[in-house]
């Protein structure tokens, strides 16, 4: 038994066309085809790449279709809402080892991320783009990577990005007459009337008490 578990583990490098290529050779060959964007080189976690929403189906296309980059597979497509105004969040250092992390923006924004990998050679990148939060709007990458279709729903629905050249741009998450996007910081914490089983609802966290809600 122990001799047939062992002819099934794949050896390491298992199905790799081609050596993956480094951060920097990475941020190399896109900055060379698209110098406007800005790469940002992590000391963990795949390369980031921030372009302007104008460029996003271009530099999508290139890293999918270059020999070097190979990325043809879109691995995740998510998003986060920074809204305007101050942000100040109080680390511990003795336990975390963080700082205190501090932010202003004059105007609220979403930013949309989408993770590539290169299956041929391993490696992987972040091409991440923002939208204003007042009216946000992006290119549809569906013509680019067919599995952006229910990824852009999901930051459709839950954060009301709207993603112009969709198919068919519905919610996939929330009812369809759903007022609003959840995963947006404006986004009320509770008082949500949501009818359960025993007809009660979800209060507001200052007047919560699950004893009324969980019997």
């Amino acid at each position: 038994m122990s001799a047939l578990i062992g002819a099934a583990v794949p050896a390491p490098g298992h199905g790799l066309t081609a050596p993956a290529r480094s951060h920097e050779e990475l941020a190399e060959r896109i900055t060379a085809r698209f110098p406007s964007v800005r790469t940002e080189l992590a000391e963990r976690g795949p390369l980031v790449v921030h372009v302007a929403a104008s460029e996003l189906v271009g530099v999508l296309t290139y890293c999918r279709d270059d020999e070097e980059l190979a990325c043809a597979l879109l691995a995740d497509l998510s998003a986060v809402h920074w809204p305007a105004g101050e942000l100040v969040i109080e680390r511990q250092r003795s336990t975390t080892g963080w700082p205190d992390y501090r932010v202003e923006r004059e105007l609220g924004m979403i930013e949309v991320l989408y993770t590539l990998r290169s299956v041929a050679r391993n490696h992987l990148l972040r091409v991440v783009t923002a939208t204003p939060d007042t009216a946000p709007r992006l290119p549809s990458v569906t013509g680019v990577f067919r599995t952006a279709d229910f990824h852009e729903r999901e930051v459709f629905d839950l954060f009301g990005v709207e993603f112009e050249g969709h198919p068919a741009l519905t919610r996939i998450l929330m009812p369809d007459d759903w007022a609003g996007h959840p995963q947006r910081k404006d986004y009320p914490l509770g008082g949500v009337d949501i009818p359960y089983a025993n007809d009660a609802v979800v209060p507001p966290p200052d007047e919560r008490d699950l004893r009324d809600v969980v019997r």
